[in-house]
């Protein structure tokens, strides 16, 4: 077992906004789609976005990095819907992610945040060692029958990648999370499992979706509740789902839980997570950028006749230098207003 706890927690919050604050916000929104670039909030310590774009049926989407806001006007949705970085709960722990969010939302938007609700919560487990085929399909029971005609087999090209089942409230995933690193470039999931971690072997997903009707039913709406019976909901969605060892004569319902499944399922869903994840992150950007600017700088430099790097990015500097003259802008502004903007 490489890793195992929350990856992913969606919350509401009730209450009222102020209208003229909602009437500000909509002037922010304004401006991000006149100009094409999100607007800064500064209305707190933390660096926040005001987007161009709406999400879903909120109007309004502001960005902190940590975790994202959806902000509604009028009664028919909640006031706040908010969804916490993934990264963030791996790098300060799913208590102090959602501690971090209620002080955002009660500094910015809501005088009273003590009325929210937990509307999804992700819980995972990452293993190596057991490595899923696609003739596992028919090993896989759900205890619902509503979800049974919703499963998928997934592949990449002629690879096999995972499966998932179910749909809606309930939804289970399990995939191969190296492969979906490689895409993602979520490599900061290295540092979660730190020595754990086998470089020659692959690194598998278990992960299960609980909507807030699954909670409802498990009695838990309050994120505190959730997050301390984060447990027992793996023990409950292992049972929804399991993996069975066929037994000739016996229906399938009746076959074992296979050995595997019953080690999935006393995995600890405790709070996986890392203090260099942060750092990690950055790491990643830096290295996209300095291959971008690899790419640019050399085909400026084939174009121009050089082949010397020195020579290259002198030659690339005039240019820079002659563009933001011709278009009487100045870099040190260009930079400053990225940096505004850089989460």
């Amino acid at each position: 077992m490489l890793a195992a706890g929350i990856d992913s927690l969606y919350l509401s919050f009730k209450g009222e906004i102020d209208a003229a604050q909602l009437d500000g916000i909509e002037l922010m929104k304004v401006r991000a789609q006149e100009t094409g670039q999100p607007q800064v909030f500064t209305a707190t310590d933390r660096k926040a976005l005001m987007q161009p774009s709406g999400w879903g049926s909120y109007r309004y989407w502001l960005r902190c990095g940590d975790f994202d806001i959806f902000i509604g006007r009028g009664g028919s949705l909640p006031a706040v819907y908010t969804r916490i970085a993934s990264e963030f709960i791996h790098e300060v722990g799913p208590l102090s992610a959602l501690a971090s969010l209620k002080a955002f939302v009660g500094t910015l938007l809501l005088d009273q945040t003590d009325q929210m609700v937990c509307s999804r919560v992700d819980v995972y487990a990452d293993f190596q060692g057991w490595v899923p085929r696609s003739e596992d399909y028919d090993r896989f029971i759900t205890r619902s029958r509503r979800n049974t005609s919703h499963i998928a087999v997934h592949y990449n090209g002629r690879h096999f990648t995972g499966f998932t089942f179910g749909r809606d409230a309930m939804v289970a995933r399990l995939y191969d999370k190296g492969l979906e690193i490689v895409h993602s470039g979520k490599n900061w999931m290295h540092e979660v499992w730190a020595d754990r971690f086998d470089s020659a072997a692959p690194v598998w997903r278990l992960e299960f979706q609980l909507r807030r009707q699954i909670l409802a039913e498990c009695s838990l709406t309050e994120p505190d509740d959730v997050l301390a019976q984060r447990s027992s909901l793996w023990a409950y969605a292992m049972r929804w789902l399991s993996l069975r060892e066929p037994t000739p004569g016996a229906t399938r319902t009746r076959w074992p839980v296979a050995d595997v499944w019953l080690h999935l399922t006393q995995s600890q869903t405790g709070a996986a997570r890392s203090p260099l994840v942060r750092k990690r992150i950055r790491e990643h950007d830096e290295s996209v950028l300095i291959r971008g600017l690899t790419g640019y700088a050399s085909s400026l430099a084939a174009v121009t006749g050089v082949s010397d790097l020195d020579v290259a990015m002198s030659v690339s500097r005039r240019r820079v230098r002659e563009y933001m003259d011709a278009t009487g802008r100045d870099f040190r502004d260009l930079v400053r207003e990225k940096r505004e903007r850089t989460l």
